[in-house]
């Protein structure tokens, strides 16, 4: 966990630990983040992939698909 967190690091997580769970594990978002452009990358041998993820949509019960379940090696 990178970026405008309160807790910023590494953090060993569950199996079926999603975006907003480990946002709150680094305890939540700083008042200077940009809840509305939080990136996830997710390293697939040599391919690397970025998925967008919306804070308030997600809060607001929109674009839950956005809210997907981390994997080993997940940067947010």
């Amino acid at each position: 966990m990178i970026g405008k967190v309160q807790k910023p690091g590494e953090y060993l997580v569950g199996h079926y630990t999603d975006v907003m769970q480990a946002l709150s594990l680094a305890g939540g978002l700083t008042q200077f983040a940009s809840a509305g452009h939080i990136q996830v990358l997710r390293r697939n041998g040599q391919a690397q992939t970025l998925r967008r993820f919306s804070y308030y949509d997600v809060l607001k019960g929109e674009s839950l698909d956005q809210n997907i379940i981390l994997e080993r090696g997940d940067v947010v």
